[in-house]
C-alpha cells in the first residue's frame, strides 16, 4: 500500500496527467489494484468516541498534523524491494513524500457504485494494541455494512514488514525505514465505503468499533484510477 502524503504542494493539471499515465501502466502490468486521490485536508473530519461519551467530531484541516494523506495506491508486489522500486518511480515521489506500508490482508466485495466514495482511516493511538477480540468486532461490523451495500473494501496494515518513506532531494530518491518515531498516531488500516454525503459518512464513522479505541479520519475519494 502506498500512503501518499502531501506537505502542501498541489500538483497542476500536467502533474495529474503524468500520475494518470503511470497508474494506467501499472494497471496494465497488473500491479495496481486500486488507486485514488483524496479531497483536501480542509474537507477531512476525525471522529472519536470515548467511554460512552458523546462523539468528538473535529473538522479539518488539523493544525497538529503537518502532512495529510493526498492519495492511496494499493499495489501487488513480489516483495518489499519491488514495492520500494515502484514507489521510487511514482511521479508524486519527485515532489512530495511517499510512504509504503504492507497490508495484512485485503477483504471486500464489488463496489456498489451508489453514493459518494469515502475512505475511513483508522488511527492508532499510543498504547493501542490490536487484539483478536477487537479484530472480530471490526469484522462483524464491516460484514453488516457490506450486506447493506455500504462498505466494499477493508484492510489492516501489518508491521511484520517494515514501512518506508521515500523523498526526493536534489534529484535523488532517499528511503527511510520505519517505524517512524515522530508519528504519534500512525494509520492502522482503512475501510472504503459508499455514503449519501459527507454527513452520512461521518455518522457511519461514529459507529465503527475502532472509534472507541482511536480516531477515525473521514476523507472523500475524488475518483478511482482505472484498473
Amino acid at each position: 500500500m502506498f500512503n501518499v502524503r502531501d506537505p502542501g504542494f498541489e500538483p497542476d493539471a500536467e502533474g495529474m496527467a503524468v500520475m494518470g499515465r503511470f497508474a494506467k501502466e501499472l494497471a496494465r502490468q497488473k500491479k495496481l489494484r486500486r488507486g485514488f486521490p483524496l479531497a483536501g485536508a480542509e474537507e477531512a473530519v476525525t471522529v472519536r468516541v470515548k467511554d460512552g461519551q458523546p462523539p468528538v467530531v473535529v473538522d479539518g484541516p488539523f493544525a497538529e498534523t503537518k502532512e495529510q494523506v493526498a492519495g492511496v495506491w494499493v499495489i501487488e508486489a513480489a516483495d518489499r524491494a519491488e514495492a520500494l522500486e515502484i514507489a521510487s518511480r511514482v511521479p508524486h515521489t519527485s515532489y512530495a513524500p511517499t510512504e509504503v506500508h504492507a497490508l495484512g490482508g485485503r477483504y471486500g466485495v464489488a463496489d456498489p457504485e451508489k453514493g459518494k466514495p469515502f475512505i475511513l482511516l483508522f488511527h492508532m493511538e499510543p498504547g493501542l494494541v490490536p487484539t483478536p477480540d477487537k479484530g472480530k468486532e471490526m469484522i462483524a461490523f464491516g460484514t453488516k455494512l457490506q450486506e447493506q451495500g455500504i462498505q466494499f473494501e477493508t484492510a489492516p496494515l501489518t508491521d511484520r514488514i517494515a514501512p518506508a518513506r521515500l523523498e526526493t532531494r536534489s534529484g535523488k530518491v532517499f528511503v527511510t525505514d520505519g517505524p517512524f518515531a515522530e508519528t504519534k498516531e500512525g494509520v492502522g488500516g482503512y475501510s472504503l465505503i459508499r455514503a449519501r454525503d459527507r454527513a452520512h459518512a461521518v455518522e457511519l464513522a461514529k459507529q465503527y468499533p475502532h472509534a472507541k479505541w482511536g480516531k477515525v479520519e473521514v476523507r472523500e475519494i475524488l475518483f478511482f484510477d482505472p484498473v
